[in-house]
């Protein structure tokens, strides 16, 4: 059921006709921080293809994303996303991330994805204690020590019918300089987006997988 609704969020993206069925709330958190340069971040809903999309509408910024292997998989999701992002970036371009967040522009970024042990760091994640948790939002926030963490979650509405786009104040950074601690907080501001819609996270893409060290034994079975 899960893949199947992430399937229509992907189908919907690219074939659908977004605006009609679809709401943003707090639009103005975007709107009054603009000039600041924003990291937008958003976390694996089962509904992650349609976020950027929906608030494109109304905002349009810069999307960030993982090249797929496959080039016309590829092509198709550039297309796709380039309706309502300015331009793309790979997820592994800090330096154009940096780039874009000077010039006041707003990025898409989701730091809940498992990267192994490169540039991470191991810090609390809901009941784990020690979970591999990536570095880049240290990087970005001392690369731009002026801009805006502001949150969003996507959801589909409880009675099945269109999709509504959550955005949250900003958060504040401003009292951390230390990986370790800005990775913490990051990672709560993660975990009260999932909690607006706990059933459509994407728990099936094993957060959990990386431990802290190889001899420690997996989380999964």
């Amino acid at each position: 059921m899960h893949w199947a609704q992430s399937f229509e969020s992907k189908f919907n993206s690219f074939f659908g006709c977004i605006k009609k069925w679809s709401k943003v709330e707090g639009l103005n958190y975007l709107k009054e921080n603009a000039q600041d340069g924003i990291i937008f971040v958003g976390v694996h809903f089962l509904t992650l293809e349609l976020g950027a999309p929906i608030v494109g509408l109304h905002h349009p910024g810069i999307g960030v994303y993982r090249p797929n292997d496959n080039p016309v998989l590829d092509w198709l999701q550039i297309k796709d996303r380039l309706r309502s992002n300015k331009y793309m970036l790979n997820r592994k371009d800090l330096r154009g991330m940096f780039k874009a967040l000077r010039k006041g522009e707003t990025i898409w970024y989701a730091p809940d994805h498992d990267y192994d042990r490169k540039n991470v760091v191991f810090v609390p994640f809901f009941a784990v204690q020690e979970v591999a948790t990536t570095t880049g939002s240290y990087y970005l926030l001392k690369s731009a020590p002026n801009c805006k963490v502001v949150p969003f979650a996507p959801l589909r509405n409880k009675d099945g019918l269109g999709y509504t786009v959550s955005i949250s104040p900003p958060v504040d950074f401003s009292d951390l300089s230390d990986e370790t601690a800005i990775a913490a907080r990051m990672n709560k501001v993660v975990e009260k987006e999932i909690l607006k819609g706990v059933e459509q996270y994407m728990w099936l893409h094993r957060r959990f997988k990386t431990r802290p060290t190889e001899y420690e034994p997996s989380l999964y079975l």
